[in-house]
């Protein structure tokens, strides 16, 4: 399975020192340098305080399994600089990568892009349908373990709409019943 991710997924999974769910799911995770850029910004400040799940990121990449790759022909290129215009680059060059790999899948949180890329024929997934895809395939013990990773990322600012919130607790619980 080729599947490619925006910034946020990674941020959000790195925070909870819960980013090799990923790896455990995908085997590989392809980003575009402009995601990589994202991810390891607060390196290029002097001034800044590194945020701690930076180390994760880096790890991940030398790994082999997080690969940082561009879209290779020119055509990409272009799809990615027009997205630009409506969407960040991270996720502008995302797409593009997706569309030029013919990807199975984007992992991506920004219901803008997402609605974007869907229009464009790729399959998309939001971090909440990660985290149930990790406790149907059994990389979460329980339904337990599942609420304390999901309230993790709720507490450093995960954003969730009430009906989707409800919605998605439910599915959870009826995968672990």
């Amino acid at each position: 399975m080729l599947v490619i991710s925006d910034t946020s997924p990674i941020i959000f999974f790195a925070k909870i020192e819960k980013l090799t769910l990923l790896k455990d799911l995908y085997s590989k995770i392809f980003i575009p340098n402009a995601v990589w850029e994202e991810l390891i910004y607060p390196l290029s400040k002097s001034d800044a305080e590194i945020p701690s799940d930076i180390k994760y990121e880096i790890k991940a990449k030398e790994e082999g399994w997080l690969i940082v790759e561009d879209p290779k022909s020119e055509e990409y290129h272009e799809i990615a600089l027009n997205l630009t215009k409506n969407l960040g680059r991270g996720e502008a060059y995302a797409i593009a990568l997706c569309m030029e790999l013919k990807a199975d899948m984007l992992l991506i949180n920004d219901k803008k892009a997402r609605t974007i890329a869907e229009s464009k024929g790729i399959k998309t997934k939001w971090s909440t349908e990660i985290l149930l895809e990790a406790l149907e395939k059994g990389f979460l013990k329980n339904y337990q373990e599942f609420d304390d990773i999901f309230n993790k990322m709720l507490d450093i600012g995960f954003w969730i709409e009430k009906t989707k919130y409800n919605e998605f607790l439910k599915k959870a619980k009826e995968l672990k019943e």
